[in-house]
């Protein structure tokens, strides 16, 4: 009886949420190569973090403007939370001309709501190499993870963000990029195997002492890159791959993350990084190119143009509003019309990647362009997704770049050149003849 009443009020409510209308509105944020993270304290007071060179912004009136705070670095901004609408931290992901064991990101630390900003990475040992996700676990225990080109860490604080422990991952994950959790002890972090072999979620309820591996997508050049739920019982992730002959994947879980299944969002190859539902049936994904939008809680899509690209982060504030970054910051409401103008359409590609010849036979020649200084990893893999090797993997200032790989030693067959950035992904297909 007691579940058949659950299902009566899931039921009435979904016809409640489905008789109302939303839409997205585009707000005046500065913007920028792409704004990575956004995090609100209630509903008015909200930060957001992204880009390389770029500040912190904040707002007091639910997004209608924005105000750049201090801090700023030589770095690229990637993630943002707070504990109360004074104490927060701020990571972002190291750009040392070093070997990548060496590099040293930055965590920002500010007790005053943004006006001044301590760093606190150099307390942590070792020092992480950057910070792509953080997560308020209570009011005094926060975590975070990293990095997306790896290492894969966790580092803990149960004093506000003060102080902090550091765990290796390494055994577990090549990269880690995303973390949710309930509380003090129960959570996940996402990523990519060791190995970079499939997408990953790790699950833990002891804080941290010990991991379990509650899904795989088993498909090579996977990642999980964002963790959403709207409601901590229903959980989705998305997957970003780099396999331009597979679809367009999200996975999703209705029993609190305990066991996943990967959803098809379309069956053309498109790279995704975002992911956030309002309730269990209305959400999105999206990535360097397309967003797409779901009424039914996944089963179908359908694609959704904001005029704008590179996705990165939704973060929903109650049942009726939610927020989502990516060249600008775009907010959600429900019982609102939007209607966005149309304008003409514009290139947002950041990077430009080109392969040639095509077909190839002795060497292939690679040229990227990079439109703003970025952290880069240039890899080369067979159509099967197998890695054969590592271009480049290091940072890099805005210009043109060249690369060249001899393939005269391999047999026929269909090749995949991914770049990857702190901005998204391009992948170009070549074919060894």
């Amino acid at each position: 009886m007691k579940k058949f009443f659950t299902l009566l009020l899931f039921i009435l409510s979904t016809c409640f949420v489905l008789a109302q209308e939303g839409g997205w509105s585009t707000l005046s944020h500065p913007g920028g190569s792409r704004v990575d993270d956004i995090y609100f304290h209630g509903k008015n007071i909200g930060w957001t973090a992204g880009g390389w060179n770029l500040k912190v912004h904040k707002t007091t009136d639910a997004g209608q403007t924005w105000t750049p705070l201090t801090l700023t670095n030589n770095q690229y901004l990637r993630s943002i939370e707070f504990f109360d609408e004074n104490i927060g931290l701020c990571g972002s992901v190291a750009a040392s001309n070093v070997p990548q064991a060496q590099r040293l990101g930055s965590l920002y630390r500010t007790t005053d709501g943004g006006n001044t900003w301590t760093n606190v990475a150099p307390a942590i040992v070792p020092r992480p190499a950057g910070i792509c996700g953080l997560a308020r676990a209570s009011t005094t225990t926060m975590y975070g993870v990293g990095v997306w080109y790896g290492p894969a860490f966790v580092i803990k604080s149960t004093d506000k963000g003060a102080t902090w422990e550091y765990t290796d991952m390494s055994e577990y994950a090549q990269s880690l990029i995303d973390v949710y959790f309930f509380n003090e002890d129960e959570g996940f972090v996402v990523g990519s195997a060791v190995g970079q072999s499939s997408g990953i979620v790790l699950y833990t309820d002891d804080g941290g002492k010990t991991w379990t591996e509650k899904f795989s997508t088993n498909q090579m050049t996977d990642r999980i890159w964002k963790i959403q739920t709207p409601d901590r019982e229903h959980f989705y992730g998305a997957i970003e791959s780099f396999d331009p002959e597979t679809e367009t994947r999200m996975i999703r879980s209705s029993d609190r993350g305990q066991t996943w299944e990967m959803v098809t969002v379309d069956e053309d190859f498109h790279n995704i990084q975002a992911v956030g539902f309002i309730d269990p049936l209305n959400g999105w994904t999206g990535g360097s190119e397309k967003l797409f939008e779901t009424t039914d809680g996944g089963d179908t899509w359908e694609e959704l143009d904001l005029g704008s690209t590179y996705y990165n982060r939704f973060l929903k504030i109650n049942d009726g509003t939610a927020y989502l970054t990516g060249r600008g910051v775009f907010k959600f409401t429900r019982d609102i019309v939007t209607n966005i103008p149309e304008g003409p359409k514009v290139n947002n590609d950041i990077h430009s990647l080109d392969v040639s010849p095509n077909p190839a036979s002795e060497k292939i020649t690679i040229r990227i362009n990079f439109g703003n200084p970025t952290m880069a990893q240039v890899f080369l893999y067979s159509a099967t997704g197998k890695t054969i090797t590592r271009i480049f993997s290091d940072e890099t200032v805005a210009g043109e770049r060249t690369f060249t790989v001899d393939v005269s030693g391999m047999p026929a067959q269909s090749l995949v050149v991914a770049l990857q950035t702190n901005e998204g992904v391009l992948i170009r297909k070549v074919l060894k003849k």
